[in-house]
């Protein structure tokens, strides 16, 4: 993996990490439902307009690839924003942050049955390391009788999962902005028949936090960050990214302790280690080995990308 490719990864799990704290604030006064048509449809109709003005390609080569990336927009953006709301509304917004990121290990099994990527030996290391962190973060939940919060956070786990590997797999030839905006549009889509289904019961209240959560919600936790996201996913494997996504939870209980004052237990801690530890192996060690002819796939991909041959 590229030192830019590392920093991007970086700088996405920072801000889909603050991001959950700015959700927590969001849903002080917006519904579940309303949160989502806002961030997703406003971030899409934004990412519209930085095309038309970039003059960047939004036509997809084809009517069945436009079907893939909905589809691959529903689990990844739609079913993952969906059910980590759900889980914000029933724990800490650190303690759903942590639970949500199991979802890099689903994106190394689904990668290894789906995309057939190899578990080498430094993944495999990385996803017994994160296993267990996340295994610790999560056992207080479970033991305390907490498991809606939980359930719900794997559930946007999986989902986003299948999103990610879906995508990969489907490879459509497509900017990094067109296949964001797309996806972006069917998340909306999920969102407003929720919103339908299930309106509002209560009168709407703005605080000045909600409108922060909100604003940093749809700009740098939704356009910014899934425009960098699926740039990466079209230089480097899904597994990789998935692992490296893994800082996630790291950042998200930082924010939580600086902004909300949520502090973490020493389970808490112990757990953040480990999942430090396993993201670090694939952004930092040098590849060997079999992971060596991963790397060298990777970068071939990259290149290809840069002259526009993907």
């Amino acid at each position: 993996m590229r030192a830019a490719d590392r920093g991007a990864l970086i700088f996405v799990a920072l801000l889909w990490g603050v991001n959950f704290v700015a959700a927590k604030a969001a849903l002080e006064a917006f519904t579940l439902w309303e949160l989502r048509v806002i961030t997703f449809g406003g971030a899409a109709v934004l990412l519209f307009v930085v095309a038309l003005c970039t003059r960047a390609r939004l036509r997809i080569g084809s009517p069945r690839d436009l079907i893939r990336l909905l589809v691959a927009g529903t689990f990844g953006i739609g079913g993952f924003g969906l059910f980590s709301a759900l889980a914000l509304l029933h724990t800490t917004a650190g303690r759903a942050t942590i639970c949500v990121y199991t979802m890099p290990l689903w994106v190394v099994l689904l990668a290894r049955f789906v995309l057939h990527e190899p578990l080498t030996a430094k993944r495999m290391c990385s996803l017994v390391l994160g296993a267990v962190g996340l295994a610790i973060l999560a056992w207080p939940l479970l033991g305390g009788g907490e498991w809606l919060g939980p359930l719900f956070a794997l559930a946007a786990a999986v989902s986003w999962a299948v999103g990610t590997v879906y995508l990969k797999r489907i490879d459509v030839d497509a900017p990094p902005i067109t296949t964001t905006t797309w996806q972006l549009v069917a998340a909306t889509a999920v969102s407003l028949v929720g919103l339908v289904l299930d309106p509002r019961d209560s009168p709407f209240e703005m605080t000045g936090s909600a409108l922060v959560g909100l604003t940093y919600n749809a700009l740098l936790g939704t356009v910014v960050a899934y425009v960098i996201w699926f740039g990466l996913l079209q230089r480097i494997s899904a597994g990789a990214a998935g692992l490296g996504s893994l800082l996630v939870p790291l950042f998200g209980v930082a924010a939580s302790f600086v902004l909300l004052g949520e502090i973490p237990t020493i389970a808490d801690i112990a757990g953040l280690v480990l999942i430090l530890t396993a993201a670090s192996i694939p952004l930092v060690t040098r590849a060997t080995g079999s992971d060596s002819r991963v790397a060298a796939v990777d970068e071939v991909v990259g290149a290809r990308d840069e002259r526009g041959v993907v």
